[in-house]
């Protein structure tokens, strides 16, 4: 989960509440939330939906982008009202706007549910993968030469790989083959190791612009 710009939220996991409080002037935050991006419908990316509707006092009605398929995936486990949530169903590779900010859905291999990366491009280039077995070839040119890529972190080696999510190893060789200035790795398997050991494995085998993601981390590109 990413927020981009203080007001865009990019998927929303069980404790997607519980981390905007984390954030200073946490309350001033949330009442700006203009937009909510889900990547899939996967539990971890959408159980937090249902406390998003309950957040109150917000200046606006917050859109809610994501595709047709997403959007099933979404109601066959949140069966209430998407309010205050206006959805938009995007068909990729359709282009969205907020706030002049421009958000393109990247196809990725994952499971057989459809899976998007996302394209942000502002000032600067991000491409966020949290969730890939596999970064098409036809999808590399998308993220090449990006200010930040942020990819999925599941699994350090082959050894200990799943069958559905690119390892750190393997990450670490995408940074390099797509010339990423800044690599950040994110969605870290519980049995990886110690953020302390593995960012240290990151910059030694990748360089100094390999690292490892946390909570509550911001970074401005």
């Amino acid at each position: 989960m990413i927020l981009v710009n203080d007001s865009v939220l990019v998927d929303s996991g069980p404790d997607i509440y519980h981390q905007l409080l984390q954030i200073p002037n946490s309350q001033y935050l949330i009442s700006n939330i203009k937009a909510l991006i889900l990547t899939h419908a996967h539990p971890d990316h959408i159980l937090g939906f249902y406390d998003l509707t309950h957040l109150y006092n917000l200046k606006e009605k917050p859109k809610l982008y994501a595709t047709q398929e997403t959007l099933v995936g979404l109601r066959q486990i949140h069966k209430y009202a998407l309010d205050p949530f206006l959805p938009e169903v995007i068909r990729p590779p359709e282009v969205f706007e907020i706030d002049h900010t421009k958000f393109t859905f990247i196809p990725v291999e994952h499971n057989h549910f459809p899976t998007w990366g996302l394209k942000i491009k502002g000032d600067r280039l991000v491409c966020y993968l949290p969730d890939i077995r596999l970064l098409p070839k036809s999808q590399e040119k998308t993220c090449k030469d990006v200010h930040l890529l942020i990819l999925d972190g599941s699994s350090l080696g082959k050894a200990g790989q799943t069958r559905i999510h690119e390892s750190i190893i393997e990450g670490l060789t995408l940074g390099k083959k797509l010339k990423a200035k800044k690599v950040y790795f994110t969605h870290i398997g519980h049995k990886t190791g110690k953020y302390q050991d593995l960012e240290k494995f990151v910059q030694e085998k990748g360089g100094r612009n390999f690292h490892i993601a946390f909570d509550g981390l911001e970074l401005e590109i």
